[in-house]
């Protein structure tokens, strides 16, 4: 035994550790009168949305916010939302996605009942200088550390994280927290089928029916219990996740690619083209052909369900 390995008379072993983050869609943007950013969601990430200047009125389920210069919304994985501003006056605004390979951490914030914190607010005001920091060295160009980026991310989630366990302290702890993402990724997959098999792999494509049923049986629980937990978790239908689903790989995949319209049809989950192109004027009052003709590379705040971490 060595002089060193005597000497010590006590120790303790801490776990190794590995995580990953990832920011997505960081951006500025400033709009004018009518702009409108249509509903949408984050698969499993949190939403940072910052308003620099000007005001835009948030919509989430029931509620709205009125967002002036300097207020601040979280906005938790899997909640629908929208924005618009309706002012003469410009909007000027920063907005980014982080996810964290945290899975106590994501949980965490799908509990989350506070979505905004105006100027003053303590956790505004913890949060606020990170995020202008953040924009500072995003505007450095190509100049910027990406260790200094991601830092200040995980400083973030870090202020984040310990705000809602105060917040959370006193709430029941669920047996079943990672029942909910399991039947999300398997909704996710009914909309993510890609080509395998050369041209026209599309027209192999199964129609989707009884698929929540079947969804229930891979997991092993009923159908029943596969609707309630994922409606306790997310206070949303299943069904209702996958129309949000469908219409956001919709369009992006319209925007950011040469799909035919027959791939993406089929690809998301409809037997006809025709019967994707009502249901996309549904949701747009576009035809998708328009759609792709109008918006092509100007979506930034989809999360194309591709650039989702692995669990």
């Amino acid at each position: 035994m060595t002089n060193r390995a005597a000497a010590v008379l006590k120790s303790r072993t801490f776990p190794n550790l590995k995580s990953e983050v990832y920011l997505y869609g960081m951006h500025t943007g400033v709009t004018g009168k009518g702009w409108l950013c249509q509903r949408h969601l984050h698969h499993m990430m949190v939403e940072v949305n910052l308003v620099l200047s000007g005001t835009q009125t948030a919509i989430m389920d029931h509620a709205s916010y009125e967002q002036q210069a300097g207020d601040l919304l979280i906005i938790p994985p899997m909640k629908p939302h929208r924005y618009k501003s309706d002012r003469q006056e410009p909007l000027h605004y920063f907005v980014m996605h982080v996810q964290v390979s945290d899975t106590a951490f994501m949980q965490l914030m799908n509990k989350c009942e506070q979505l905004h914190y105006p100027k003053g607010d303590p956790l505004n005001d913890k949060l606020r200088p990170i995020i202008m920091q953040l924009i500072e060295q995003l505007q450095e160009d190509d100049s910027h550390s990406h260790i200094a980026l991601l830092a200040n991310a995980l400083l973030m989630m870090s202020l984040l994280e310990r705000h809602m366990k105060t917040q959370q302290s006193d709430s029941p702890h669920s047996t079943e927290e990672t029942l909910p993402a399991l039947i999300a990724r398997e909704i996710e997959k009914l909309v993510t089928l890609r080509p395998s098999d050369g041209e026209g792999w599309f027209e192999t494509r199964e129609p989707l029916h009884n698929w929540l049923a079947q969804i229930a049986e891979k997991l092993l629980i009923s159908r029943r219990h596969c609707y309630r937990v994922f409606q306790q978790a997310y206070r949303m239908s299943p069904r209702d996740y996958l129309a949000v689903l469908r219409q956001q790989e919709a369009m992006h995949s319209l925007v950011n690619s040469d799909d035919s319209l027959e791939q993406i049809a089929y690809r998301i989950g409809f037997e006809n083209v025709q019967s994707f192109i009502r249901q996309f004027s549904k949701w747009t009052s576009m035809t998708p052909g328009s759609f792709r003709r109008s918006e092509r590379d100007s979506i930034h705040y989809l999360t194309p369900l591709e650039l989702k971490l692995e669990h």
